[in-house]
């Protein structure tokens, strides 16, 4: 009886002084040490030692928060890599190929002539803009335009003026390329020149001209040996008012009001580039109609007869 009283209390750590020395003259008192001692071995780790219940799931829960370590697959390593060296590649395509482009660009009231690299010569009227590739020159001859332009076409490859509405295409000769809006105009002053437009293929000669007007095509003659605006002056045949008063515009910066007139009026004639009083009387007085002015920048046309 005194064996397993002295055995409980020393498994609950409450043995006194003179009781510890009567535990340990017990025959089982070295097994019992040598049991405490192996179940040292296999205590639970540090993070489990707690009092209660509660101070457990805080514990847990801290745990649980900690950041997890991700893992980065190979083939996401090769897929980021490859999208790496498309991206690359697509800017230096991007670069190249658009430090290799000249472009002209004129403005209002402005001309501009240059010489593209087999010497051809193009004269670009007020808001026109031309681009072209220097380094393809000699294996491809072709433009691209936007607004007006005069062409002095060298003798050599195919020569192509590129617009949005069609393609003119010559070897060696001189010609006049429009495209504004919906109107789209080639004239040829000397050779022959082909206009591609919505799957069609006409042939122009010298003396001819060719108008696609809000999807209309029409054929005229003309004459002299390049257009007018080269001079300073702006000629037309049978066009809408409307384009008139816009080239009046590029020509002398100003703003034009035609809202109180019918825009759809064709007006054949022409005004000069270097007065613009005159070039609103040019227009207006044939077709009996006025103007006013207001701060120099703005006209406003009337209908004379109402």
């Amino acid at each position: 009886m005194e064996k397993e009283y002295l055995h409980k209390k020393w498994l609950n750590d409450e043995l006194t002084l003179s009781e510890l020395e009567a535990f340990n003259k017990l025959d089982d008192a070295p097994l019992s040490q040598d049991i405490l001692q192996e179940a040292q071995r296999f205590r639970a780790p540090d993070h489990y030692l707690v009092d209660d219940f509660e101070t457990f799931k805080i514990q847990k829960e801290t745990k649980n928060d900690t950041p997890t370590k991700v893992i980065r697959l190979p083939w996401i390593q090769k897929l980021s890599s490859i999208a790496a060296i498309v991206v690359i590649t697509l800017g230096l395509y991007y670069v190249f190929t658009s430090q290799s482009q000249t472009t002209i660009t004129t403005q209002l009231a402005q001309k501009e002539t240059v010489s593209l690299p087999d010497q051809s010569q193009v004269t670009l009227n007020a808001i026109s803009s031309m681009s072209y590739s220097k380094d393809t020159w000699n294996e491809k001859r072709a433009v691209s335009l936007e607004g007006e332009a005069f062409f002095k076409v060298a003798k050599g490859a195919k020569f192509d003026v590129k617009t949005h509405d069609g393609v003119v295409s010559v070897l060696g000769t001189s010609f006049n390329v429009k495209q504004r809006d919906q109107f789209f105009e080639v004239s040829c002053y000397e050779g022959l020149v082909s206009v591609s437009y919505n799957n069609k293929l006409i042939n122009l000669p010298a003396g001819n001209t060719f108008r696609l007007d809000h999807s209309i095509a029409t054929q005229g003659t003309i004459s002299g040996e390049g257009p007018q605006w080269i001079n300073y002056r702006s000629v037309f045949s049978k066009v809408a008012i409307a384009e008139v008063f816009k080239e009046l515009e590029r020509q002398y910066d100003v703003q034009i009001d035609f809202s109180n007139i019918d825009s759809t009026i064709l007006f054949s004639g022409g005004f000069e580039h270097t007065n613009l009083t005159d070039a609103l009387t040019a227009i207006t007085a044939p077709l009996r109609m006025t103007y006013t002015t207001q701060n120099n920048r703005k006209v406003v046309i009337h209908d004379a007869t109402n």
